[in-house]
């Protein structure tokens, strides 16, 4: 897996890094083979935002969080991209039937 985390307008931490490890190594069972996960965090206001972008086997997901704590944003996003793909996967396989 290949993970890029970016940070704008704030400083980044390792223990938020870690935590976004940690958190997207639930996308891998997910891709078969190779899988880019690109993560931008930033405070927009009083927001804490989380974009994560997954790409992989020819597919291309993009989720967002935005709330006032940024693991529940990356939360946030990781459940809108696991939504896409169970979303996909079942048209597959009804597809296929």
């Amino acid at each position: 897996m290949n993970l890029n985390i970016s940070f704008k307008n704030m400083n980044s931490s390792d223990a938020m890094k870690e935590f976004i490890r940690e958190k997207s190594e639930s996308l891998k069972k997910y891709f078969q083979g190779k899988v880019s996960v690109t993560w931008t965090l930033s405070m927009e206001n009083q927001s804490r935002v989380a974009h994560c972008h997954a790409v992989g086997n020819s597919m291309d997901y993009f989720g967002d969080g935005d709330t006032e704590d940024f693991k529940a944003s990356v939360d946030l996003a990781l459940d809108k991209i696991e939504k896409q793909i169970r979303k996909h996967k079942e048209i597959v396989k009804n597809h296929k039937a």
